[in-house]
């Protein structure tokens, strides 16, 4: 099975501030390869609130010579597109913040599956205190930096197959159905 893991950090509330994005991909059970692109919000999304900088601690210096979203859209997207299952830790998040970042450029983003982390460790392990990314790292005993979109990718890939052993599923589809969770698709219409 091939996966891809994302995550995306913003500069603000903007569904169209994404200034960091991390990518990491799995294939058969194995970490193969990750991606990390600081992005320069467009123009009207760019300001950088100090309590966003506080969490992932990328400010508006470290991305003014970064590309914006649109240049790095066709490697994001080719990586999408070649995946089995695209996964994220509170994907709605992440995929609101693709999907309207996507539109703000007029581009199309590719379709893909795509399974929640977080809403999947609620499931599998219904006694943690927490399903925050960095709870379930510390339950599967992965040491990552938080609110780093490369590492919460990777670790957000490394949640995934941490509960597929679990329940010996070979595929995403398969620990879906066994979650009873549907495996929805990402496209333009919603």
């Amino acid at each position: 099975m091939h996966f891809a893991a994302l995550d995306f950090e913003t500069a603000n509330y903007s569904d169209v501030s994404i200034c960091a994005a991390g990518l990491a991909v799995f294939t058969d059970g194995q970490f193969t390869e990750s991606r990390y692109w600081l992005i320069r919000p467009p123009s009207g999304h760019g300001w950088f609130r100090e309590d966003f900088i506080a969490i992932h601690g990328i400010t508006h210096l470290d991305v003014r010579e970064a590309p914006e979203f649109a240049a790095i859209a066709p490697e994001l997207f080719a990586y999408l597109a070649a995946a089995e299952v695209v996964v994220a830790h509170n994907a709605s998040f992440d995929l609101r913040k693709l999907r309207a970042t996507a539109e703000h450029f007029g581009l199309t983003c590719p379709d893909f599956p795509h399974l929640c982390t977080f809403r999947l460790a609620r499931r599998l392990w219904p006694e943690l205190a927490s399903h925050s990314l960095d709870a379930v790292a510390a339950h599967i005993g992965h040491e990552f930096q938080h609110h780093h979109a490369q590492d919460d990718a990777e670790t957000a890939g490394r949640a995934m197959l941490a509960m597929m052993r679990q329940v010996r599923a070979d595929h995403a589809k398969d620990l879906a159905r066994i979650l009873g969770l549907e495996l929805p698709c990402f496209s333009e219409s919603g």
